[in-house]
């Protein structure tokens, strides 16, 4: 049974994987032109060159016909190469990657491990104070743009402190240029992007568990265990909190993809050198390869969290079947 649900998924993903690969070459066919990445570096080519260029990175062939070549290269493991430098787009993703999983990996993780606790707080203490204190904190969380905040955080810890002779936090890299490298001075680059891309997240799954827990304690085997004298502890967390926690596996596992991609707008802002920045540079300097094995690589991942996400409830709920 559960070979049959992966098939049919597998089947479904693949329709997804075209989809996707298809919109996003359509949009960059729609922007390109006759644009050749890179030509500004030299303005003395001859038209005749540029035609070769364009001959080279199969700009002139129809789009039918660059994307055919494109997703057969793909399928034998080849993501292209890059019409900047012409480098393999997966070294550009695999130099970039550990710094992405970095990044996003502890959001996640301090994400879930704060989420969880005031999620369930503001369940417990329903209508009171506290819940309204965590209400506000959560629409900050949706309302207050990434990018604002992290000019924020940069101008207090970053800026202000430092002119103040205060200990401050680096505002851009992943590590210092010059005698940088350990593991103090890549958590200390590390806190300013993770707090803001984790702020994000608590916000949204602390609401979600909230919303969960509610719903679980009012079902009729709650009352069920507190009729036996059950502690109320041992509701909650045992039996409350496990049915409750559904609902943010598959949050977390739509953010799969986030560990590929990272948070963009995060990424750009602190210059942190993951995945996202790489996207969001070569998409501004129209290189459509590696834009397109990004975009390619962001979508296995989606697909791969959602399929961990479904195959996880199982895991939390043995009442769940798949058909």
């Amino acid at each position: 049974m559960l070979a049959k649900y992966i098939a049919r998924r597998f089947l479904a993903s693949v329709i997804v994987v075209l989809g996707v690969t298809v919109i996003t070459l359509l949009l960059m066919n729609s922007t390109r032109g006759s644009y050749v990445p890179g030509i500004d570096l030299n303005p003395a080519l001859r038209p005749e060159d540029i035609a070769r260029l364009r001959a080279n990175l199969g700009l002139d062939r129809p789009f039918y016909e660059w994307y055919m070549s494109w997703i057969w290269a793909v399928l034998h493991g080849d993501f292209g190469r890059s019409m900047i430098d012409g480098s393999p787009v997966m070294s550009h993703i695999l130099d970039r990657l550990p710094n992405t999983l970095e990044l996003t990996g502890t959001a996640i993780v301090i994400g879930v491990l704060i989420s969880v606790p005031l999620g369930v707080i503001g369940a417990l203490r329903r209508g009171s104070k506290t819940d309204h204190v965590l209400t506000v904190v959560s629409v900050a969380g949706f309302a207050v743009p990434q990018f604002w905040m992290g000019l924020m955080l940069i101008l207090i810890f970053s800026v202000t402190l430092q002119q103040h002779g205060l200990p401050w936090l680096p505002s851009s890299g992943a590590f210092s240029a010059y005698a940088g490298g350990d593991i103090l001075d890549r958590i200390l680059h590390l806190i300013l992007p993770a707090t803001v891309l984790s702020f994000f997240y608590l916000s949204v799954w602390s609401r979600f568990i909230r919303s969960s827990m509610l719903e679980v304690l009012s079902q009729d085997y709650i009352r069920t265990a507190r009729a036996k004298g059950m502690s109320e502890r041992r509701v909650v967390y045992l039996h409350g909190l496990r049915n409750a926690l559904i609902p943010l596996i598959t949050l977390i596992g739509l953010e799969l993809p986030g560990l590929v991609s990272g948070g963009l707008v995060v990424e750009v802002v602190f210059g942190w050198p993951g995945i996202g920045k790489l996207a969001f540079e070569r998409a501004l300097q129209y290189d459509y390869s590696t834009v397109m094995g990004v975009t390619f690589f962001a979508t296995l991942l989606v697909i791969a969290g959602n399929l961990l996400a479904d195959l996880l409830y199982g895991v939390l709920d043995p009442r769940i079947r798949y058909s």
